[in-house]
């Protein structure tokens, strides 16, 4: 027996020895400063308390399994950043999905060998342990939906910062090379446009950037005070509900609804700007109410619960330029409540003759004689552009036709392109000089009922009417019957312009809206 204790006696020494090199090799270096933890826990702890870096929040907010994990630590090792530094790091733009990273900056570092799934989960359950409370279940679903929101939040201001960086470094790259921003974009746009190549959608949503158009939009007093009338005019259809604004822009849809009284407002737009609407929602004192996503409408998360109402300012000029209406029907199906509301819910496409000698011969006559020369060849091209135009009432030489209508409530994208035979009775006898195109948008839904008209006869708005030119003056008697024909398409080249093809009579030709 006294062998065999001998025997556990000298083993006991070389598991000592073992123990010291296991200790020695468990040592784990700070990943922000010079400090050396016995382990990699009492490493994390000190990076909470000492650099404000959370390894558990950061692994959940950016996602980290066990092999972005590895990549991550390799990465923070080899390029020796601050917490700060790192915390600005967005998880779309995430530095460290290059394979290389799975190479060890250090072999012997025991982050690389670290199981910090469980980790997390084993610290998420103190957590959880430590701050558990009683509420109620619907307590906790709102404050899981703040939470979500803030989330969002959280990670558009990331996305802000990381457009931010990529500006100045353009700013600092144009600087550089002595050229000028302003030209520079310029070009690029015009090298777009006739590639045809471009991602289409980026373009549009860019030129939404500038605050130029929202200026414009928001003058028209009558487009804004018919949306203001219509949503605070009729609380009952607002008042503790969810609304979701489609193209909000710089938000005023979205505070007309809060401001009548919605529980929760969600906005959503691509462009840039609503990084100045996330400003203008808090100025107001709407923070609490409002919530803005940018990305498109398509590819917002859901929900936790479907909205009782979709306002929306989509209509572009002939009403369907831009497409925009297709976001809002996708919206509709897959976000708002059965029997929910949609702000506008009906709109009408309307067609006048008109007999304007005087826009005639400034678009087409004017190229008969250009400072003594002939230059007939371009009216070919003039005439095949619809021009966005205002146009006198009194041009009028018939009665409107209304030659599409739209019910917001079951219209399918498929509705947007059309054909349509219609008959024009002349008031007048004259010589028709174009076709104008204009809407009219209704708010009927509510108790409440308001029109939006784009009509000559109506006031002035920033959409005007569309004005297809005729190749030639035609000639019309008083009381005359005339027949029409007009198809509307998208441009497969670019789905948010159209090609409009129209009849008058025995006359046609295809215009172009872009």
């Amino acid at each position: 027996m006294e062998g065999i204790e001998n025997e556990n006696s000298g083993s006991d020494e070389e598991w000592e020895g073992i123990d010291e090199e296991v200790s020695l090799s468990m040592q784990t270096l700070c990943l922000f400063c010079s400090e050396v933890f016995n382990s990699s826990e009492l490493m994390f702890e000190h990076c909470r308390a000492q650099h404000m870096f959370d390894m558990v929040a950061y692994t959940g907010r950016m996602g980290l399994n066990c092999i972005n994990y590895i990549k991550f630590i390799n990465y923070i090792r080899s390029h020796k950043l601050s917490s700060s530094e790192i915390m600005e790091i967005s998880k779309a733009s995430c530095p460290w999905t290059n394979d290389d990273y799975m190479k060890p900056y250090d072999a012997s570092d025991p982050l690389l060998t670290f199981d910090i799934e469980s980790f997390v989960q084993e610290k998420l359950a103190e957590r959880t342990e430590e701050d558990t409370i009683t509420i109620s279940q619907s307590r906790f679903e709102a404050i899981l939906q703040k939470l979500a929101h803030k989330e969002m939040k959280l990670q558009n201001a990331y996305d802000r910062i990381d457009r931010m960086k990529e500006a100045a470094k353009t700013v600092l790259l144009c600087n550089n090379s002595q050229c000028s921003g302003v030209n520079n974009r310029t070009s690029a746009q015009e090298n777009r446009s006739a590639s045809g190549t471009i991602d289409d959608d980026n373009y549009y949503f860019s030129t939404y950037d500038h605050f130029a158009i929202h200026h414009e939009m928001l003058q028209d007093k009558v487009r804004t005070l018919a949306y203001q009338e219509a949503i605070e005019k009729n609380p009952a259809m607002f008042q503790n509900k969810r609304v979701l604004d489609v193209g909000c822009g710089t938000a005023i849809l979205s505070m007309f609804a809060a401001k009548a009284g919605a529980s929760h407002v969600m906005g959503v737009d691509k462009s840039d700007v609503i990084f100045q609407a996330m400003d203008i929602v808090r100025e107001n004192g709407y923070d609490q109410i409002i919530d803005l996503f940018k990305g498109r409408v398509e590819d917002m998360p859901d929900p936790n619960e479907k909205m009782d109402v979709i306002v929306s300012e989509w209509m572009g000029y002939f009403l369907l330029f831009e497409g925009m209406l297709d976001s809002v029907i996708y919206a509709r199906d897959r976000f708002l409540v059965p029997g929910g509301a949609i702000f506008p819910n009906r709109c009408t496409l309307s067609i006048i003759a008109v007999c304007d000698m005087e826009k005639y011969k400034e678009y087409v006559n004017f190229w008969d004689n250009v400072y003594g020369f002939k230059m007939t060849a371009m009216k070919k091209d003039v005439i095949k552009e619809a021009n966005v135009e205002t146009v006198k009432p009194e041009a009028a030489c018939c009665e409107p036709v209304v030659v599409k209508a739209l019910d917001l409530l079951v219209c399918q994208t498929t509705d947007t392109e059309f054909s349509s035979n219609f008959d024009l009775v002349m008031t007048r006898s004259c010589a028709v000089t174009a076709l104008v195109g204009y809407f009219d948008c209704f708010f009927d839904q509510g108790a409440h009922k308001v029109i939006l008209s784009t009509s000559p006869k109506s006031a002035a708005t920033h959409w005007k009417q569309t004005m297809f030119l005729l190749q030639t003056p035609v000639e019309v008697s008083e009381g005359e019957v005339v027949k029409c024909r007009l198809s509307c398409r998208k441009n497969r080249r670019d789905p948010r312009s159209l090609i409009v093809r129209l009849n008058f009579g025995k006359y046609q030709n295809q215009y172009y809206l872009s």
